[in-house]
């Protein structure tokens, strides 16, 4: 066994340059993809370095082949340039399939037995493999970072704080209410209300999208948090099925201040 993973090894690093053109040039044309000057000696750089990391990790346990920092688009280029995560794993997939065709067009397993070339395979597949799993891994987390920063986003405009005169401001709630706006506007929104010295605090609901007894519970939670603090709020946008939704979770709205709209508002307090 040590003997053919001895040759492999040898053979992959020394004709790796060559191997690397060959193969990726297959592998392109076999997927059809038009890739650019640069993208292409991209691929050609980092294939060549993973066929370096193979030739090392065919002589290496699984524990050490781990410890090689299989990741392919490492400085993320793919990423930044908007190509596919797709087009990324099936390159680095039918790279391998295409070596390991090379191997057999070569005639260098001729002597192997079936469980020689099993293993042999099964070590390249894994090799690839983890370079594959590592490249998404670390591609999803760019994603979800850019989706956190995105949430943010549109949660400050979902819930912007509008000063129309001296002490008195709108917050319009608009589009869907999840939990973490709700947070949101309990650490980042209330706070900002308190420093801008706001005595009464209009929140207007006719932008909100959904609304059941969990969102109502969360938005008049936001409320009482208001009164505590010493902020009148004022309710404005009330539909019926927020007014319906408000009765069944035991809140009296005829305690509170509404009105039909914030336009309503301003003309009843104009003085």
């Amino acid at each position: 066994m040590e003997n053919i993973l001895h040759e492999i090894a040898a053979f992959i690093r020394e004709e790796n340059k060559s191997l690397t053109e060959n193969l990726l040039r297959q592998a392109t044309e076999q997927l059809n993809l038009e890739l650019t000057e640069e993208q292409l000696a991209h691929h050609y750089d980092l294939l060549e370095l993973l066929l370096e990391k193979v030739s090392m990790g065919l002589l290496l346990t699984r524990q050490e082949t781990q410890e090689l920092e299989l990741d392919y688009d490492v400085d993320q280029f793919f990423y930044n340039d908007g190509t596919l995560l797709k087009n990324t794993v099936e390159i680095i997939s039918t790279f391998r399939l295409s070596l390991h065709r090379e191997l057999l067009e070569r005639g260098m397993l001729k002597t192997s037995s079936a469980s020689q070339i099993s293993w042999l395979y099964h070590h390249i597949i894994y090799i690839f493999d983890d370079a594959i799993r590592k490249t998404t891994t670390n591609f999803n987390l760019e994603n979800q970072k850019i989706l956190a920063a995105n949430e943010q986003e549109i949660m400050e405009l979902a819930a912007p704080i509008v000063p129309i005169k001296s002490g008195i401001a709108v917050m319009p709630l608009i589009g869907e209410f999840t939990d973490s706006r709700a947070v949101y506007l309990s650490t980042e929104v209330i706070p900002k209300v308190v420093d801008l010295d706001i005595e009464q605090l209009v929140i207007d609901f006719s932008g909100i999208q959904n609304f059941d007894t969990n969102v109502a519970q969360q938005i008049f939670q936001i409320r009482d948090i208001l009164q505590l603090l010493g902020i009148k709020p004022v309710l404005t946008g009330i539909r019926p099925l927020i007014a319906h939704t408000a009765v069944s979770l035991g809140i009296k709205m005829n305690e509170m201040q509404t009105y039909g709209t914030v336009k309503e508002f301003l003309e009843v307090n104009e003085h």
